[in-house]
């Protein structure tokens, strides 16, 4: 974990956030939601239950990122499109996508950050890319799903290797950036999910790393966000 540097973390009067589920329920229905999480995590469809529990538009950043033949967009571009999608009133935005967090922290309300275990991201990975192979096109960003759809031959995801390099990478690399973007905007509430496997000593190990770190965060299971649904 990185050298944490200690801040005031401050109330947020919204969204009402209680420590025991259901807490969808209770979000601001003009909230403002980040939901990150590694490849495979289950943060794709928490989020589209979320949005469903609260009514809150949904953005999934790969479907803007990634164009028909899994090219990049220019990052200017890139950046602009995360300012349009971030000045919203109200939205629940899915994606890491991590140079650009800071442009979507400085407007959320609420983080929900899934932990999950790299072996099951990935092995959710697989099936997927299996089943995209199979024709199953759900799995696919947009543009790539459209042209799947009118018949082209697409790829399951833009290198497969490097998808599951970046998943067992993730706690490593990613999973701590993301919490430290949280003291970008103080008045954001975090909540991080844990997932099944020894999910009562990853919550503890992690209580005991956002203590030393000054951060302030719900931690659930996975389990505990039945409310919205399985992820």
């Amino acid at each position: 974990m990185p050298a944490a540097r200690r801040r005031t973390h401050q109330p947020s009067h919204h969204p009402t956030l209680p420590t025991d589920p259901p807490w969808p329920a209770t979000v601001d229905r003009s909230a403002r939601i980040l939901v990150l999480g590694s490849p495979g995590s289950g943060k794709t469809t928490l989020a589209a239950r979320l949005a469903r529990a609260t009514g809150l538009p949904l953005h999934h950043l790969d479907d803007l990122y990634w164009a028909a033949d899994w090219t990049r967009p220019d990052p200017r571009a890139w950046e602009r499109t995360q300012r349009r999608l971030a000045a919203g009133p109200r939205w629940i935005i899915e994606g890491n996508h991590l140079p650009t967090i800071p442009v979507r922290m400085a407007r959320a309300d609420l983080v929900v950050l899934l932990d999950v275990r790299p072996r099951t991201c990935a092995a959710r990975a697989v099936r997927r890319a299996l089943a995209i192979r199979r024709g199953h096109h759900d799995g696919l960003p947009a543009l790539v799903r459209a042209r799947a759809e009118a018949g082209h031959p697409v790829s399951a995801t833009q290198d497969f290797p490097r998808l599951l390099w970046k998943i067992a990478r993730f706690r490593a690399r990613s999973l701590w950036p993301a919490i430290e973007h949280t003291r970008d905007n103080p008045h954001a509430a975090l909540v991080i999910a844990v997932g099944p496997g020894r999910a009562h000593r990853r919550r503890a190990r992690l209580r005991r790393h956002l203590r030393r770190a000054g951060v302030s965060a719900t931690i659930l299971t996975v389990r505990q966000l039945d409310a919205v649904g399985e992820v």
